[in-house]
């Protein structure tokens, strides 16, 4: 329920009290582009958008700490905090944009619900808040205005394709976040259920659902790795643990095997990745955070052991005592932040020991698959092919204009060629 201090913006463009530009901005909304007229908004009738995909992880951060805003408009402790959360998502961004809207004005109008709520444009907002701040010169949001109610399912689903085509499915948009997308597609598909895999590629300009599917099976892992880090309560609630961890460079290396595992229906699938995570979360805490070389440890668990029938069935046997005690461990002592990951193992030295003696053994696995490694290259390349392939469905190809589709047919028969050839 929004708060009573909400405008209804509709009446006073009727009232004529806000001012209405010559420009327009064109929207699509369920398939039909249309274009709206732009008004010029008083900053203080306006509020942040809480559902808005980009800084969903921080919010809900915030949420685990203090609780729930409810949304206000003008200098609210709410626009505040928002403010706070924009700005630091995309600093050098959200300063750029500042010097340019100061200079030459707001070059791209955004978008609005009739109550106030900022849909797109919240970086322009933020710019526009402070440069207000700075100059004590009032200062207007352009904008077009959609009477989208943003509680009613329908409508939250219409707004949802909206942000989706303004943030995604345009080329000069900053790119999310790599969790915050994660999530998002996730809260979005799968949460929430507002759309289906497709709609939401139509949203946001993919150009097949390749990459949607697999950010799903992404957010999985990643609730697999906060509920052995960080049990109890939602993990769909602490992405921002797995944000401030950086943790997409390593759980993108190793998703695609434990999948394979998973759809093989390995009996080992679920200890090897448990194990896998366990290990995963060890690593980081014996690391600075931010730390990219976290990924290429990673990368050699999944070439060296996971990829070598011969030494992966001693890996769980290998590291599942160590595994079982650091798990242990995580239940009485959970990480509510990242730098707890690494403060809980510094204050204990004996889980530390094991943490220790875990990294050994797996490197000492890790060496010995090495070893064989260079013999296998051509054996693991053809399964890399294989996961490839095996990833796209007969949609994916649809999407082709028709000389295209031609042209996919004559590279499917190419490699049905050569892989005969191969095969004898």
């Amino acid at each position: 329920m929004e708060n009573a201090m909400s405008k209804d913006l509709n009446k006073l463009i009727e009232e004529k009290s806000i001012e209405k530009t010559t420009l327009t901005k064109r929207l699509t909304i369920e398939g039909k582009t249309n274009d709206y007229p732009v008004y010029k908004f008083p900053l203080e009738y306006l509020y942040y958008n809480d559902q808005n995909g980009r800084i969903n992880t921080v919010y809900h951060q915030y949420i685990s700490n203090h609780g729930k805003l409810t949304p206000e408009i003008g200098n609210s402790k709410y626009n505040a905090i928002f403010e706070q959360f924009i700005f630091e998502s995309k600093k050098k961004a959200l300063k750029e944009t500042q010097i340019s809207i100061k200079e030459r004005g707001q070059q791209e109008p955004g978008v609005v619900l009739s109550d106030g709520r900022v849909i797109d444009g919240n970086r322009r907002f933020t710019a526009l808040r402070r440069i207000q701040k700075d100059t004590n010169i009032k200062q207007y949001f352009e904008a077009a205005i959609l009477s989208f109610d943003i509680h009613n399912k329908i409508d939250e689903k219409k707004i949802k394709e909206l942000e989706l085509d303004l943030q995604l499915g345009r080329e000069e948009r900053v790119s999310y976040d790599p969790i915050d997308r994660i999530f998002d597609v996730y809260n979005t598909i799968e949460i929430q259920k507002l759309m289906t895999r497709e709609e939401y590629k139509k949203a946001s300009g993919a150009g097949n659902t390749i990459g949607i599917n697999r950010d799903i099976r992404l957010a999985k892992l990643i609730k697999d790795f906060l509920k052995i880090v960080s049990p109890g309560g939602k993990p769909e609630d602490k992405f921002y643990i797995a944000r401030e961890l950086n943790l997409d460079g390593p759980i993108e290396s190793i998703e695609p095997q434990l999948s394979k595992l998973e759809r093989k229906k390995d009996k080992k699938q679920k200890a090897i990745k448990m194990n896998v995570l366990t290990i995963l979360a060890v690593q980081i805490a014996k690391s600075e955070i931010g730390d990219r070389d976290i990924t290429r440890k990673i990368r050699d668990v999944k070439d060296n052991i996971l990829n070598n029938p011969e030494i992966k069935k001693y890996f769980t046997e290998a590291t599942d005592e160590h595994v079982d005690r650091i798990i242990e461990f995580f239940e009485t002592n959970p990480i509510e932040q990242a730098s707890d990951l690494k403060d809980n193992f510094n204050k204990n030295p004996e889980i530390a020991e094991v943490a220790s003696s875990l990294l050994q053994t797996t490197n000492r696995l890790s060496n010995k698959g090495e070893a064989a490694a260079d013999r296998r290259q051509s054996l693991v390349k053809l399964q890399e092919i294989f996961d490839i392939l095996e990833a796209m469905t007969h949609d994916d190809l649809k999407v082709l204009h028709e000389n295209e589709y031609f042209e996919a047919k004559e590279i499917l028969q190419e490699i049905r060629d050569l892989t005969y050839k191969l095969s004898r």
